[in-house]
């Protein structure tokens, strides 16, 4: 009996243990369901201004986040190459549920990319009650749509205009606040520059096909929003404009400034970062007048240093891109987005947002201002005294206004293809200036049809 009484005590204490080990590893499977790893996908060389600036507010995010979810994680994806090499892999990283990141900081010219290929989920309900979407422009919200819903918001934007060297255009017998109101305008002050300063490059302007999508906005596409014809994409139509005055009047000022040599070396205007070489030419007193972006006198600001100039003289001056032949409005302007956007069915789609609300907070949207250099994409934001101070007057300014009248590229998928296709027919009439206007075309046309079919293409006035 006592024999008995023990071999039950025993199987008791056995069964009481094994089941104390089950709830507990329930319990430790319960938590472990619970616990949520978001990967966040960024670019290390081309978005911010340096790697190391991208490291920095990553990593800052990822502390903000994992202290308002104790126990969840945010896993960073650093991609490292050149913009377009950064679009590649994260098309590699889309191919498997296992590689896919849930959040993506990138240019909002590639939203349609993405969201035409289905790999990206709308926004729309999420965005309704952020106060930071109710304080953005909708100009900027727009450029985040493709068919009409949400995809992306806006982290900032970079406008572009143009800066010129008082040091040689005063030379060139060109006013102190000198403000073209045409492009023959401009080209007659690079003349002017080139007769005055023939050791300067008298404009710069990039294009080729080295800089990718980005490359087109800043450059042909940044033109083409100030010519007779702005239109890329004809949302009545859903055709792809290949040839009108527009695209024209854009080949022929290429041609015609490379045939005059007044822009600087291809070896700069079609480098693969042909747009930020104006920081330290400008400050060396290379290029007479640039067309650039917003990021230039930022990059002079002590965040950044490249070069270090608070240029207290006021040597380099600013003005709009005025319209081809001075007509209504007078000036024309692009601009891209720095953006986040959410993949498809994420691991979780409540902290996923989560993430991208903290990253949306107001000192981390300066940081990114800063640090990126960007205008901010809400309205209060572009007036907040440490965003105005990123650079002299009236730079910071008269950069984020550009955003009221700019215009974005195209959100539809093959818009990339289209900006490639002008980027060789603008890059063919520098390296060949006598490349006559309709071979120019052609160019553009030829490759859209090999790409997207002649269906889909069609002729403006």
């Amino acid at each position: 009996m006592t024999l008995v009484r023990t071999a039950n005590r025993a199987f008791r204490n056995y069964a009481l243990a094994g089941l104390l080990a089950a709830t507990a590893l329930s319990i430790a499977s319960v938590n472990s369901a619970q616990a949520a790893n978001v990967k966040v996908a960024f670019s290390l060389n081309w978005t911010f201004a340096d790697p190391k600036l991208a490291q920095k507010w990553f990593a800052g995010v990822k502390t903000q986040f994992e202290a308002k979810h104790p126990g969840d994680t945010m896993e960073l994806i650093p991609i490292p190459g050149t913009y377009d090499d950064f679009i590649t892999k994260l098309s590699l990283l889309y191919n498997s549920p296992d590689t896919k990141p849930d959040i993506v900081q990138y240019f909002d010219i590639n939203v349609g990319q993405f969201a035409g290929s289905d790999h990206l989920a709308p926004l729309d309900e999420k965005v309704a009650d952020a106060s930071w979407w109710k304080d953005t422009p909708d100009a900027v919200k727009d450029s985040g749509k493709y068919e009409g819903q949400v995809y992306s918001v806006a982290q900032g934007i970079n406008t572009y205009g143009i800066l010129f060297d008082r040091t040689l255009t005063e030379k060139a017998g060109l006013p102190k606040d000198w403000n073209p109101k045409n492009w023959n305008e401009i080209l007659d002050a690079a003349r002017a520059i080139k007769k005055t300063s023939p050791d300067a490059s008298p404009l710069y302007v990039i294009t080729g096909t080295a800089q990718g999508t980005f490359g087109v906005v800043a450059g042909p596409g940044l033109l083409l929003s100030a010519s007779s014809t702005p239109t890329i994409y004809d949302t009545a139509t859903k055709k792809w404009v290949v040839d009108s005055k527009g695209i024209r009047e854009v080949l022929n000022f290429y041609k015609t400034a490379a045939a005059e040599d007044l822009l600087a070396p291809t070896s700069q205007i079609m480098d693969p970062n042909g747009a930020t070489h104006p920081a330290e030419a400008l400050h060396s007193h290379k290029f007479g007048i640039t067309f650039t972006g917003n990021w230039i006198p930022v990059f002079w600001g002590k965040d950044i240093c490249a070069p270090c100039w608070d240029d207290k003289e006021e040597t380099i001056g600013f003005a709009q891109v005025p319209t081809s032949q001075g007509q209504a409005p007078g000036t024309g302007a692009s601009f891209n987005g720095v953006v986040l956007s959410m993949s498809k069915d994420p691991s979780n789609a409540d902290l996923a947002w989560s993430a991208i609300d903290i990253m949306q907070g107001r000192q981390n949207l300066l940081d990114i201002a800063a640090w990126v250099a960007v205008a901010p994409p809400t309205a209060s934001l572009k007036t907040d005294p440490s965003y105005i101070s990123l650079s002299r007057a009236p730079f910071q300014e008269v950069f984020a206004n550009l955003g009221a009248t700019s215009r974005s590229m195209p959100s539809q998928a093959e818009f990339p293809i289209w900006g490639n296709a002008f980027q060789q027919a603008t890059q063919a009439m520098v390296l060949k200036p006598d490349t006559t206007i309709d071979d120019g075309v052609k160019i553009l046309q030829s490759y859209m049809a090999t790409q997207v079919g002649e269906e889909n293409l069609e002729t403006l006035p």
